[in-house]
């Protein structure tokens, strides 16, 4: 018997069990009271709050951890690009910092505040994150120890985001931009009448039936995120979910087909400003192009 895509995409587009909700909720906020509540970071301004794909809503059931972010905000990084290159901080209004506590001292002390609050079993250090183990009541965790990262452009423009460490390559300085994430998939989804994060966890639902049956290897959820991102507003202008992800797929998999998309703007991260494909991406084009392939033959989508 043939199986009913519309119906199965249609039960796909719910968001997490209320259960689910309630142990992120819980994850979340155990971990700010473990920072709050720390002696050692008290001196500190620093802000803690949700990132990736729970806050927005595109997170499908066991598919990622909960991502908190600490950021450090008292201390900001710079970076100076295009019409800002040659610029200095006192030339864009900034104030140096004049203080000692850097990253890799408040990375120690978010680690032993998590260890004091969850104890040393379950919380374990890696290269970017801090892992917290699944519990009953909580969901597995990566908390990332971070501070402010002000990327200007120009003499008056910049992007504000965080700036993470691995602890394997500290002088390598992995920039991210979490809250726009969040403010760009809130915009979009609006624009589309709530329909781009339904084919959102549509696609993540399909993928992990698909890797779950060996058609393919695991791709990561957030290209998956980012590559719907990039699919034009009218095209999810349709009357079906059947339609909407067939132009979902379609539009991937001929605009990641050829390197053109490699560095383009055309081709942007869920945050709208990096590049989705370049050289340090840990994906590549050829991952979202095999990807939309596959899925669009395993869902039966047409010729």
């Amino acid at each position: 018997m043939t199986r009913d895509w519309e119906s199965t995409f249609s039960n796909w587009t719910g968001r997490a069990s209320d259960t689910e909700q309630d142990r992120y909720e819980w994850t979340r906020n155990a971990i700010k009271e473990a920072l709050s509540e720390s002696p050692d970071l008290r001196p500190y301004s620093f802000e803690i709050y949700a990132k990736g794909s729970y806050p927005n809503f595109t997170n499908v059931v066991r598919d990622s951890d909960v991502d908190v972010a600490a950021e450090l905000t008292e201390l900001y990084k710079t970076d100076f690009y295009g019409d800002a290159k040659g610029l200095d901080l006192a030339a864009v209004g900034g104030i140096p910092y004049s203080g000692t506590y850097d990253l890799p001292e408040f990375k120690d002390d978010v680690e032993r505040a998590l260890r004091d609050k969850f104890g040393e079993g379950p919380v374990d250090r890696g290269k970017k994150a801090i892992h917290i183990r699944e519990s009953r009541q909580g969901l597995a965790a990566d908390v990332v120890p971070c501070v402010t990262h002000k990327a200007f452009y120009s003499q008056h423009g910049s992007h504000q985001g965080i700036q993470l460490r691995n602890d394997a390559k500290p002088y390598a300085a992995i920039v991210n931009y979490p809250k726009q994430h969040l403010e760009r998939g809130t915009e979009k989804n609006d624009r589309t009448q709530r329909r781009y994060k339904r084919v959102v966890r549509i696609l993540k639902r399909l993928e992990n039936e698909m890797v779950e049956k060996g058609v393919i290897a695991e791709v990561p959820s957030f290209l998956i995120e980012s590559a719907v991102y990039n699919v034009p507003d009218p095209l999810f202008n349709v009357s079906t979910w059947r339609g909407r992800v067939q132009n979902a797929l379609g539009h991937i998999y001929e605009g990641t087909e050829t390197n053109d998309c490699v560095g383009s703007d055309s081709w942007l991260e869920a945050n709208g400003i990096k590049y989705l494909f370049h050289a340090t991406q840990t994906w590549t084009h050829q991952q979202a192009s095999e990807f939309a392939l596959k899925a669009w033959r395993y869902a039966d989508l047409g010729e």
